[in-house]
Parts: structure tokens; sequence; C-alpha cells
């Protein structure tokens, strides 16, 4: 019983840290479907899903890239258009953390991508802040902000 206990208890902290939440909170249902919706986003990069991007990104989605320059929803879509040379093969969000406010959730993380580009593999990271809405009970992402991450 007492071994149980004790899984039980590791299992409860590693979902509650999952989701950003103090180990005593339980991550809310609003809190778990931004979650999917960061995960969801992932994927879609990778496959370069374009329709599952369109549904992601709200209408006056506004994306502030790290040397400070902005995108809207169009030219972000463009951005990630498949591209016969590029591959994404993995994004791994790290520290992940979920907030939500309402209809409004921010997001943050640290990123870890690579790609195959022509040939050769590419990595890059970054911390992100994004700020997700709730529209008509979707999730959407709104407005993305990307810096470079401390050190080397």
């Amino acid at each position: 019983m007492k071994g149980s206990i004790t899984f039980a208890s590791v299992l409860f902290l590693f979902a509650a840290c999952a989701y950003g939440q103090s180990p005593t909170a339980v991550p809310d249902a609003d809190s778990r479907a931004v979650f999917a919706t960061v995960s969801n986003w992932a994927d879609a990069i990778m496959a370069r899903d374009m329709k599952s991007l369109g549904n992601l990104f709200a209408d006056d989605l506004v994306v502030t890239t790290y040397d400070g320059k902005t995108r809207s929803r169009a030219e972000e879509l463009k951005m990630l258009e498949p591209k016969e040379n590029v591959k994404t093969t993995s994004i791994k969000n790290v520290d992940l953390r979920v907030r939500v406010y309402g209809r409004a959730a921010v997001v943050t993380a640290l990123t870890k991508m690579e790609f195959v580009i022509s040939g050769k593999l590419a990595t890059t990271s970054f911390r992100y802040m994004a700020v997700f809405v709730n529209n008509s009970g979707r999730w959407q992402l709104a407005a993305l902000q990307t810096a470079a991450p401390p050190g080397p």
C-alpha cells in the first residue's frame, strides 16, 4: 500500500510540473487543452500541415522574432510552407509552462529544434512566450514572442 501511495504521489507531482503548475495544483481542463494545442502546433510544424497550422493560428496572429521583426498570420504560414530541401526532424519544448487566465493562456518554453537542410543537420533553440485565446471553444495562437536563449 505504501508503494502505491508513493507512486501516486510521484505521478501527481510529475503531472503538475509538466503543466507548469505548482505541485499542489491539479491541471484543469483548460490547461490540458492548451498543452494539447501546443503539442498539435509542434506536430503541425514538423509535418508542414498547412491546414492544421491555419486552424491553430488566430486571424490576427502577430509573431515578434528575437531580432525585433514582426510577421502576420499570412507571413508566418508562408514561412512554414513545405520546402523540398528542408525537413524538421525534431521539436522539443523544455521547461514548458501553461497559465490560463479565463479565455486567454500564456505559454512559455525553451524550444529545441532540429532540421535537415539540403542534406545537412541544423539545430536551433529559442525561448518563447505565446498567448493563446479561446475562440468558440478552440484554443488558437494569437501572439508569439521569441528570444535567443541565454548562454553559449
